[in-house]
């Protein structure tokens, strides 16, 4: 994987919000290592680097999930 968008520019590559990348992390969809990682760590919260086609294609994947009758 490349890690290589920060969070605002993930956020535009993606087309979405920062709280719904926040909240797909915290509900394990989007895992370290895979999808993000730590570049630094911040006093509220870490700095993420993000790659975007790994979060673009599970996302992909949950649309059709729930398409998908």
């Amino acid at each position: 994987m490349r890690f290589h968008a920060t969070t605002q520019e993930a956020t535009q590559i993606l087309r979405t919000s920062e709280s719904t990348l926040r909240r797909l992390r915290k509900a394990g969809v989007l895992r370290p290592g895979i999808h993000f990682c730590v570049s630094s760590g911040g006093v509220k919260a870490p700095n993420l680097l993000w790659s975007p086609e790994a979060v673009q294609e599970v996302l992909a994947k949950r649309t059709r999930q729930i398409l998908t009758p």
